[in-house]
């Protein structure tokens, strides 16, 4: 068991060094943080060179292989034991494997093998947590708005981070809270907590309107909250800026705190999808 570690932990160290300037699972729906100055290209080059040197480590490339052969077995492509040999039993099933990602087909291994083997691997170890039904209390909605949920992207939800949010709006205080548990899926999946604190510019009997929000990394968001029916979006302008945010791509996102069971069941045939796609079985 030790040794199957070692070998997971071999593969990521390689493929981390693209993730580390902007981890894939932040990129689905968190606002980017500071990255480092260093290009993709660049990090790609230290992961090849890093490989090159396993090649020419008797040890250290067999426990790289072995951790392939766990991945490729997982997969279902056939190979076993794991013996940290590349043969031609193990080349034949990285053939196939290529040709079913769309990589180039070369039997061996390189970095865009090892990274979509490691990408595939934490989709099959996702988790899918039950979320909390959408929950309000309005009884007193001329002083105050309580309403719980989970945020989901108007055009699509992406499962690799997940928030729960109560949002809290108080007229006597003109805030708007809005208390948030992430669960951010990933080699290592992370929980977070964090509170966003709104000034509310506008509140009549129809609607709540914040001010724009500036306290996340390179973003910039706006709460509204429809009363009738009660709807709450969350309207999320990321932005590139000189420094660090230079290398950030600026888009425009919108955020709807909906139903938990729903989302749960949404992200459930996601996984079970992707999941089909992953696996190689016998025809």
């Amino acid at each position: 068991m030790s040794h199957m570690i070692v070998s997971i932990l071999m593969m990521f160290s390689l493929v981390s060094l693209v993730f580390s300037v902007t981890p894939h699972a932040a990129q689905a729906t968190d606002p980017p943080t500071a990255s480092t100055p260093t290009s993709t290209s660049s990090m790609k080059e230290q992961a090849e060179e890093q490989l090159d040197a396993m090649r020419n480590n008797p040890k250290e490339f067999r426990t790289l292989i072995t951790g392939v052969q766990i991945f490729l077995g997982r997969f279902g492509y056939g190979v076993g034991p794991f013996n940290g040999k590349l043969d031609e039993k193990t080349k034949q099933a990285l053939t196939t494997y290529q040709k079913k990602t769309g990589l180039a087909v070369t039997g061996d291994i390189n970095f865009e093998t090892l990274t979509r083997l490691t990408e595939d691997d934490q989709v099959l170890n996702r988790i899918v947590p039950y979320l909390p039904p959408l929950q309000s209390r309005k009884d007193e909605e001329d002083k105050w708005v309580d309403v719980q949920g989970s945020w989901m992207l108007k055009e699509g939800n992406n499962d690799d981070v997940l928030h729960t949010s109560r949002v809290t709006c108080m007229r006597e205080f003109q805030r708007c809270i809005d208390s948030t548990a992430s669960l951010v899926n990933g080699s290592a999946p992370y929980l977070k907590v964090h509170t966003h604190v709104y000034d509310i510019k506008e509140w009549d009997a129809n609607k709540i309107v914040s001010l724009p929000y500036d306290g996340e990394a390179c973003a910039i968001s706006i709460l509204r909250i429809s009363k009738n029916p009660l709807v709450v979006t969350r309207f999320v302008t990321v932005q590139s800026s000189p420094g660090p945010c230079a290398k950030v791509k600026s888009e425009d996102r919108q955020y709807v705190l909906d139903d938990g069971p729903k989302i749960y069941k949404i992200l459930k045939v996601q996984k079970s999808t992707a999941i089909q796609q992953i696996l190689q079985v016998a025809q």
